[in-house]
């Protein structure tokens, strides 16, 4: 689908669907307009390419996707590829490549799937034509901090999802906690792969001698890198509360094994006695035991009594009840809060 915004020199705004009347809209002076070429076949991207006269390589690039975030500068325009955020699945990002052509009264958009983004600020210089009295490079302005903007909600529920994991985590040390754990990792290091590059492609933009890029609009472009670099700063604030929830993962894992350990030696020691009078006791001796009823009333009662005895005495001591653990779950927590205060921060 191609949509064309145009802003005529006397001030009318007009919207078209056909490719064809895009021709006699570049010739004409003064015109801004704006091309939307939204899952367009390579020999219609060819056409538009034709029609823009865009060299060689910027025609191949718009056709061939899968493209790193850049900025190109030619003669007449500059091409940007940069990357919307939909949504996380699972481990992997749903991105957007958006393809930019950005000249000095046009701006050319592309990308393979609908977005809402890009559709709700074409239909809002629709609706307001005043905001293409500033030129292609603010519409540009406009689209890259819809798209921007759109990231932070996403970073705000891997956010929460964080925390509710930290919960988790302490409550019931699952494998399969650890194996999100290691998705996060995987999805932060993508997060990271996509805000550096953009962060310092918005920073070459946000300079005043920036070409196609008004003086007036570059401060426009400062705001979104500066976005870009709060969107960084939150994936290496998470990038360490996963390393936290990691930790709090093995201690709440150990905490758990010492206690299957402890009590399995409580019980060890227990029937350790037992097992040596029964032992010594059940040896092939001419009666058992010795002949003497009370020395067999004497051994039972032992055998009662020991079980008794030492139950107490760990009781006392503190290796049976839990608030005497070494580490406690309430203390594993307030670690655990501790270590993302500091984090959060830094």
């Amino acid at each position: 689908m191609i949509q064309l915004l145009i802003r005529r020199p006397d001030g009318s705004v007009e919207s078209f669907t056909d490719p064809e009347s895009l021709p006699q809209v570049a010739s004409q002076p003064d015109t801004v307009f704006w091309v939307q070429a939204v899952g367009e076949s390579p020999e219609a991207l060819d056409a538009i390419a034709r029609r823009f006269n865009l060299h060689p390589v910027t025609s191949e690039d718009l056709i061939n996707r899968n493209q790193a975030v850049k900025i190109e500068e030619f003669d007449s325009y500059a091409f940007i590829v940069f990357f919307a955020l939909r949504r996380i699945t699972e481990d992997t990002l749903d991105t957007e490549e958006i393809h930019v052509v950005l000249g000095k009264n046009a701006l050319l958009t592309c990308h393979t799937e609908p977005l809402d983004i890009t559709r709700r600020v074409f239909e809002r210089c629709k609706n307001d034509p005043r905001l293409l009295t500033s030129g292609p490079d603010f519409l540009f302005y406009l689209l890259s901090d819809a798209v921007v903007d759109a990231y932070f909600p996403i970073l705000d529920s891997l956010e929460d999802e964080i925390d509710g994991l930290e919960d988790a985590v302490i409550a019931n040390p699952a494998r399969s906690r650890m194996h999100r754990i290691f998705q996060l990792k995987r999805l932060l290091v993508e997060l990271r792969k996509l805000f550096g590059p953009q962060r310092e492609r918005f920073n070459t933009l946000s300079r005043r001698d920036f070409p196609f890029i008004q003086p007036r609009t570059a401060v426009y472009f400062r705001d979104i890198h500066d976005h870009l670099v709060r969107a960084h700063e939150m994936t290496e604030s998470y990038r360490d509360l996963v390393i936290n929830v990691m930790d709090a993962y093995l201690a709440a894992a150990s905490n758990r094994l010492g206690q299957v350990m402890k009590q399995l030696t409580i019980i060890a020691t227990i029937f350790m006695p037992l097992s040596f009078l029964t032992g010594f006791f059940g040896m092939n001796f001419t009666r058992i035991p010795f002949g003497s009823p009370w020395l067999l009333g004497l051994v039972i009662g032992a055998m009662l009594m020991l079980p008794m005895g030492m139950l107490l005495l760990f009781l006392r001591a503190g290796w049976i009840s839990e608030e005497r653990r070494i580490t406690s779950l309430p203390r594993l927590r307030a670690w655990i809060r501790s270590q993302n205060s500091r984090t959060r921060r830094r």
